[in-house]
């Protein structure tokens, strides 16, 4: 992390093909959507104290862990790659990419401000996954994987369509193990939200 003011660049650019030895992501500096910089594609938000704040969870095993942040005056968390993880209030599916995620929070004043990078490595993320884990056995379900190579944007629109299909299907949300249904859930931009979708990530 830098302070450098250039913004990262436009969403969906190709991955670099050679390692980018210096780059910098302003934190805040960000329009709510995903940009290139160097071998990372990076999204940045920012969560006043009025708001309920986003929160990292990771699927380890057969449970899930939250990784506490608010009020710390930085956190800087890595998840594996292969390893499910989901953000509450950002996006209401779990995500699994095919190498390393970052996820920064970093207090300052009245506000928390976030970075989530994904990358670092020549080629990736190529595949990215979306699935859902039950909130009563953490039994995970419902996984489809999506070629995105360049094109994270794809991935999250077709995200935001399983999200669509999920909430029209009682039995997509019903989950194999428990038979617990799953409450309805959201896709990665407020702003494409629909009446249900709004209420679920202001439930979350």
């Amino acid at each position: 992390m830098s302070t450098d003011p250039e913004p990262p660049g436009k969403s969906g650019a190709g991955l670099s093909a050679e390692p980018v030895l210096s780059t910098g992501f302003l934190l805040g500096h960000t329009d709510g959507r995903w940009g290139q910089c160097g071998q990372y594609i990076i999204w940045g938000g920012k969560r006043d104290d009025d708001e309920p704040p986003y929160l990292m969870h990771e699927w380890i095993g057969q449970g899930v862990v939250p990784i506490p942040a608010r009020r710390q005056p930085t956190l800087f968390h890595r998840v594996p790659a292969g390893r499910p993880y989901h953000v509450a209030r950002l996006f209401g599916f779990w995500i699994v990419n095919d190498c390393d995620a970052l996820w920064f929070e970093s207090t300052r004043g009245d506000a928390t401000y976030y970075a989530l990078m994904i990358g670092g490595v020549s080629g990736k993320p190529e595949i990215a996954s979306c699935l859902w884990v039950c909130p009563k056995c953490a039994a995970r379900f419902n996984e489809g994987s999506v070629e995105v190579l360049g094109q994270y944007d794809k991935f999250l629109r077709v995200a935001l369509e399983r999200v669509r299909a999920f909430n029209g299907s009682q039995a997509l949300r019903t989950c194999p193990r428990c038979a617990a249904v799953h409450a309805p859930v959201y896709g990665f931009y407020e702003a494409d939200d629909t009446a249900e979708e709004r209420a679920a990530r202001q439930a979350a």
